[in-house]
């Protein structure tokens, strides 16, 4: 988690969730928020995935971790960190 709070300049990150399968953080920077999620195991991280995008927004994607922020943050820090950017439903 301490290079995905580096590269989202967020050293100070709030601990949110801390629990045996996930710990889960946020910041607000000058550019923005970032929520960043950390997973014991990879099934974790996909259940959790498949459950927020269903209500939309963008997520930067690695190994046991996952970033939710706006598309232009997520694109800066993927090229810091890596991972893959999906983008879950757009509900009207």
């Amino acid at each position: 988690m301490k290079k995905l709070k580096a590269g989202a300049g967020c050293p100070k990150a709030r601990l949110q969730i801390d629990a045996d399968e996930l710990k889960q953080t946020a910041c607000q920077t000058k550019r923005g928020r970032y929520t960043i999620v950390t997973f014991a195991a990879d099934k974790g991280k996909r259940d959790w995935l498949d459950y927020a995008q269903a209500y939309g927004g963008t997520y930067l994607v690695g190994d046991r971790w996952t970033v939710v922020a706006e598309p232009a943050l997520l694109e800066g820090l993927r090229k810091k960190v890596g991972g893959k950017i999906e983008t879950g439903a757009r509900h009207h």
